[in-house]
């Protein structure tokens, strides 16, 4: 019965060394989501860009076709595309920093107010 505790014991103590070794190695829940919502942001401006080019490209090939006037409306609306794509990449970024500044606004806000306590 004494040997089935000492293993016991030294379960035990090696659960809890392994309990404290995955504390201290366990990543930052945090910069997980942070790096997440940077990917997601990447990939929102480079459709946003892509679908501005595409479209413009497209409808300018079409055009083209229809008048019968080869590749100046297809270099005309890429262009525009071009423009329209970076215009919504720039609206977007724009709108994730503002809200990223209110959120980092509620944060101090809301440490000030700890810090009072």
């Amino acid at each position: 019965m004494a040997r089935q505790d000492s293993k016991r014991d030294r379960l035990d103590t090696l659960e809890k060394k392994l309990s404290a070794s995955r504390q201290r190695n366990r990543p930052d829940d945090n910069q997980g989501r942070a790096n997440a919502n940077m990917l997601g942001l990447a990939w929102r401006l480079t459709v946003e860009m892509l679908a501005g080019i595409g479209v413009g490209g497209f409808i300018g090939w079409w055009i083209d076709k229809v008048l019968s006037t080869e590749p100046i409306f297809m270099l005309l609306l890429l262009v525009l595309g071009m423009g329209a794509g970076l215009m919504n990449s720039v609206r977007t970024v724009a709108e994730m920093r503002r809200k990223q500044d209110e959120l980092d606004a509620a944060r101090k806000i809301s440490a000030a107010a700890d810090d009072e306590e």
